[in-house]
């Protein structure tokens, strides 16, 4: 049996519930679109709250948010995806190790996801973006919860090449089918992972 990832309104939200964050799952080959904001149905590990202006690193808080977050978009957690998503991580936040301050960084938001993401549950401010003053803040969420899920909502719902590559479980480093997608969320920062 094969159940649809991101099935729109509240049989969707049922069937995430039902599921739970991590349970194993069958992965459609495609995502089906997500037509509106989920609230936060997945609990992230203990020692997971990054503060604002701080990078999430490489270590043991770092998998954790690649598990989290791969898990949330019901994508497989192979090597290759966590390893996809330290190295994103590590774009956003200027190669700094684990608790370093770093400028723009969004609270509880490794990917730092901004206000042109659309309306997400759980914000509460915003950071200065690194990309300078013409782009907007990253947003700060209340917690982790909220920034899994709206993370994961934005990838499968507006990066259709970078969340397929994440579902096909072969990452993202030196995968240039991702490299325009990935310009556009660094807006122009970066165009692909090492």
């Amino acid at each position: 049996m094969t159940i649809s990832r991101w099935v729109p309104g509240a049989l969707g939200l049922a069937v995430l519930i039902l599921a739970g964050c991590g349970a194993a799952a069958i992965t459609p080959p495609s995502r089906a679109p997500v037509t509106s904001a989920h609230p936060p149905v997945c609990t992230p590990a203990p020692g997971m709250q990054l503060a604002a202006r701080t990078s999430v690193g490489t270590g043991a808080t770092a998998t954790a948010w690649a598990a989290t977050l791969l898990k949330a978009m019901d994508d497989p957690v192979t090597a290759a995806d966590v390893s996809s998503m330290l190295a994103w991580f590590s774009a956003e936040d200027d190669r700094k190790p684990a608790g370093q301050d770093t400028y723009g960084a969004g609270e509880d938001n490794p990917l730092n996801l901004t206000a042109d993401s659309g309306d997400n549950v759980g914000v509460v401010g915003t950071e200065p973006s690194g990309a300078g003053p013409s782009h907007p803040g990253n947003l700060d969420f209340s917690s982790p919860d909220y920034g899994v899920a709206a993370t994961a909502e934005v990838i499968v719902t507006k990066y259709p090449v970078i969340s397929q590559a994440l579902l096909n479980g072969k990452g993202l480093i030196r995968d240039s089918t991702v490299s325009g997608e990935l310009a556009e969320w660094s807006g122009g920062g970066y165009s692909s992972l090492s």
